[in-house]
């Protein structure tokens, strides 16, 4: 049985969403929510994310599939405070439920949202989750730049390189800057994102706001991708969020920002038909 996860989690400590051979000792997403299945039954259970974060990145709304152990059964609410008693606590997941065999956390991915947050003072309870500086920002520039974002584009020059891509291009769906007070959110919507986007588009719109970059430099590099300017002004990881990823209809799955109340667990049972 294919089971969907909705996971959140706080990067500070980990290297990223995926095991990574680089770093063999460093803790993943990944690998510790495996070893809470290995401890529960006995066996490997793979998780597969439906993408990746880099370190430190965090995450509200990761979505993840496994390949459920027909000759286990186990109803789903038990499956879910069993898995929660397991893994450590910077890491939750928040519902469980059961799919088709066609659902794939990744390939039927429709749309990923994230949100990356700024203060533009010192904090110390925020500062695992915003980046704080010290100049003050032109709002005015980044909703510019945010209007600039909308369609497809190929963002090389917004990216990391990664080996395993074959192409930079990405459909935004939508962008938009909010401020309350000290605190600027970028909430970014697109089809796909490549490694690097978000942080390095904020870096970039930052560079804007405080007056290091022109909007039409900024739509210059939108426009003709460059190579040597690769994620030049890269934002720090812990600002960003994985807020949440959109799938079709028909797998009943949760919407982007979609607050999970318990009521809502899927009540059947794990078991072989």
């Amino acid at each position: 049985m294919k089971i969907a996860l909705l996971i959140e989690y706080d990067g500070t400590e980990f290297v990223g969403w995926q095991t990574q051979r680089d770093h063999p000792k460093g803790r993943s997403v990944q690998a510790e929510i495996e070893r809470g299945f290995y401890q529960l039954f006995s066996r490997t259970i793979a998780v597969h994310g439906a993408g990746r974060t880099d370190s430190g990145v965090h995450a509200r709304g990761m979505v993840a599939h496994i390949e459920f152990p027909e000759d286990i059964s186990i109803p789903l609410r038990k499956l879910l405070m069993a898995i929660n008693a397991t893994t450590p606590e910077d890491i939750a997941v928040r519902d469980l439920r059961s799919v088709p065999e066609e659902f794939h956390a990744r390939h039927s991915a429709q749309s990923r949202q994230y949100r990356f947050t700024i203060k533009t003072e010192r904090t110390a309870i925020d500062r695992h989750f915003v980046w704080a500086i010290r100049r003050p920002l032109d709002f005015a520039k980044l909703e510019v730049c945010a209007t600039l974002l909308p369609g497809e584009h190929d963002f090389t020059s917004f990216s990391k390189r990664t080996s395993d891509v074959k192409h930079y291009r990405c459909i935004v769906e939508s962008a938009v800057w909010e401020r309350h007070g000290t605190t600027f959110a970028l909430t970014i919507r697109a089809n796909r994102f490549v490694r690097g986007m978000v942080r390095a588009l904020t870096g970039a719109m930052v560079q804007v706001g405080q007056a290091a970059l022109t909007i039409d430099e900024f739509q210059a590099l939108l426009h003709g991708p460059r190579e040597r300017w690769r994620a030049k002004y890269i934002a720090p990881a812990h600002g960003l969020v994985l807020e949440g990823i959109e799938y079709p209809e028909r797998f009943h799955l949760w919407n982007i920002g979609e607050q999970i109340e318990r009521s809502a667990i899927d009540e059947s049972e794990v078991k072989k038909e």
